[in-house]
């Protein structure tokens, strides 16, 4: 959420440096408060973001956290003497994040003794009373605890002197530095905010440093405020101008691709935000390695390379956005030599983010789904009634804070478990297959339909979800393996049907399991037709040639079905239960037998879902019609039922285990 704030803010300092250039002085100087600015106010910002989304987490009143939140920072900030001069808003980042972590942590401890007070007041009113006196008491409450430590206990304390000291001259320290400066970027926190002292101390020295040069020709130092800018963060923190450039000329895969030519600009600007984000750099285990290995090596060389000669000191005080090989040229006193080693040092990091990329690639290529992902983890019922939120595992759920809302009620509530409804042969009078319908069970036994399943697609997790059912699904269903009549039908979405090499994933998931690629039938529904017809059809056509049956779903509900008919080879298509309600009208009739004509024309197998009724049965068996699925015959049931029915006698007992 905060992304387009340091954004607005880095762009306008950009602007700001080339107004500079073309002489516009006065609207360079307007530009650069604009960024400062907008700058101060992130601190803010940040609380009020944090706050938001730590009250969705945790089902608390939004304006209960953000209120005393944002009253307590400026208290303390003034009580602690945080506040610069020539400022209104204290810009101390640590306290802005830790301080609704504490206020959400007490109105929870609050919300839940109110829950054992019955309070006969209306909604409005308990609700506005509750806010003003717990909002009241939090801010005093902290602000008396704040005053205790800073004028009684801490009274004689310099609070700089309880932080590191970093000294400037120190290669140790400075890799020290640049390693804090990281790991928080590795974790989505903006790593110069949190050490924006040691930032702002290392560059006003450099300045110092800088003009007693100039004035006394005294010697430079190596590590200067730009020293760090130049050589160790070329596109920003991590120098991932190399992770662009590696992108762009050896990703095998074109969304990789555009997102590396998408963020060139930004990179060559020293802008890599929509890099950590966006890739994502932050939480990859994969990517964290070489963003924090690669500018530390490259801080090292340039410090080997100016120490010795081959490099002069950074002479100039140059804005961090300077494109690499101009700051590199211009900061080193126009030597040629700067430039170069800059070069130098993105190539060796193109070299060493390489493996890494493409390590991440080839995972990425299945997106994670058919690897030991977390999926696992989420959806163990044994991590589930921990309360394991689902942040843990997916960097971007925070997107969606009402679909992580709802997965976080889910998975505090209950488990996910599978349903299976039996499709009828109705000609032979027997079970012929089962669907795998996923469901939510309650700790109180509450059985809840899939209505979640849009929270999922909200989240990009539909991948995760689908290889969870199609792992679970193939090892419960196993005592069926030896059964010539079973086959399970799994539902898949269109964006675990369209991954790369998907026909050949599900292959090897069925090869370990105990069933034959023939027993295992994939349902889709037409929207993965219209997301790509090209990419569709030919996954279509080698899971079929593998032996696995497709089946087209809820055929008449969505799009415009009939024309996908003469384009995709399907082995089933599901007419919907839309045309069975409609069997009471003549018309209802007619198209009824319209509709199924057409699927037997294409040569597929009919299955006529959600059959109810006896009458609706009796129609349908006169368009010779032999597969139903509903409630006339069975109901969704937990696999255990299907065993007490013991819809398949001729199986063998297989265990399940």
């Amino acid at each position: 959420m905060l992304l387009p704030v340091s954004l607005i803010s880095a762009f306008c300092m950009l602007l700001g440096n080339a107004a500079s250039y073309f002489e516009l002085h006065e609207f360079s100087q307007r530009l650069y408060s604009i960024s400062t600015l907008v700058w101060q106010l992130f601190p803010i910002l940040l609380i009020v973001y944090y706050s938001q989304f730590l009250a969705s987490m945790h089902k608390l009143e939004r304006i209960s956290l953000i209120t005393p939140s944002i009253v307590i920072y400026f208290i303390v900030s003034y009580q602690w003497e945080l506040l610069k001069v020539g400022t209104v808003i204290p810009t101390n980042y640590p306290l802005a994040i830790l301080l609704p972590i504490a206020v959400c942590f007490c109105l929870k401890l609050t919300k839940q003794k109110r829950k054992r007070q019955k309070i006969e007041l209306p909604n409005v009113v308990e609700k506005s009373i509750s806010m003003i006196l717990s909002s009241s008491i939090l801010v005093f409450s902290f602000s008396t605890i704040s005053y205790i430590l800073r004028h009684i206990i801490f009274e004689d304390v310099v609070i700089a002197s309880y932080f590191p000291h970093l000294d400037p001259h120190s290669l140790m320290d400075g890799i020290i530095y640049e390693l804090a400066r990281n790991l928080f970027w590795a974790i989505g926190i903006n790593g110069h905010i949190v050490l924006a002292s040691y930032k702002s101390e290392i560059y006003h020295l450099s300045m110092q440093l800088v003009e007693q040069h100039q004035a006394l020709g005294t010697p430079l130092p190596i590590l200067t405020s730009n020293f760090y800018d130049f050589y160790a963060g070329l596109g920003g923190a991590g120098n991932t101008l190399s992770l662009v450039i590696c992108m762009i000329l050896f990703s095998r895969n074109n969304s990789y691709k555009k997102l590396g030519c998408a963020v060139l600009i930004l990179s060559l600007f020293n802008i890599n935000e929509p890099v950590i984000y966006g890739l994502p750099i932050m939480f990859n285990p994969i990517l964290i390695i070489p963003f924090l290995v690669v500018p530390i090596f490259s801080l090292i060389i340039a410090y080997i390379a100016t120490s010795l000669g081959f490099v002069p000191p950074v002479s100039e005080v140059m804005s961090w956005m300077t494109p690499p090989l101009i700051s590199g040229y211009i900061g080193t006193g126009n030597s040629i030599n700067g430039a170069i080693l800059q070069a130098l040092i993105i190539g060796i990091g193109v070299l060493f983010y390489l493996p890494f990329f493409r390590r991440y690639e080839d995972l990425g290529r299945t997106r994670h789904i058919f690897t030991n992902s977390a999926s696992k983890e989420f959806f163990n019922s044994d991590d589930v009634s921990k309360g394991q939120s689902t942040n843990t595992f997916i960097p971007h759920l925070s997107n969606n804070i009402s679909a992580q809302k709802c997965l976080n009620d889910l998975q505090e509530s209950g488990e996910f478990t599978l349903f299976y409804q039996p499709q009828y042969d109705i000609t032979h009078q027997q079970v012929v297959g089962l669907e795998v319908l996923i469901r939510h069970k309650g700790f109180d036994g509450k059985i809840t339909p899939p209505y979640f399943l849009s929270s999922f697609a909200s989240l990009g997790i539909m991948q995760d979800l689908d290889l969870w059912v199609i792992e679970k699904a193939l090892h419960e269903v196993a005592p069926f393996a030896n059964s010539d009549h079973f086959k399970v039908s799994i539902n898949v979405s269109s964006d675990t049907l369209l991954i790369d090499n998907f026909a050949n994933s599900m292959r090897k998931l069925i090869d370990s399991s105990a069933l034959q690629t023939h027993q295992v039938e994939l349902e889709i529904t037409e929207d993965v037709l219209v997301k790509d017809e090209k990419k569709t059809k030919q996954t279509v056509d080698e899971l079929r040639a593998s032996g696995i049956s497709v089946a087209l779903d809820d055929f008449g509900a969505g799009f415009s079905s009939l024309g996908y008919l003469s384009k995709f080879e399907f082995d089933k298509v599901k007419i919907d239960r839309s045309f069975v309600i409609n069997l009471a009208s003549d018309k209802g009739k007619e198209l009824f037998k319209l509709t199924s004509q057409l699927v037997q024309i294409g040569g597929a197998t009919v299955v006529v879902e959600g059959v109810e009724e006896k009458e609706e049965l009796d129609f349908i068996s006169e368009q010779n019609i032999n597969l139903i699925q509903g409630f006339y015959f069975y109901k969704p049931m937990p696999f255990e039922q299907v065993l007490e029915l013991n819809l398949y006698p001729e199986s063998k007992p297989l265990a399940a285990s």
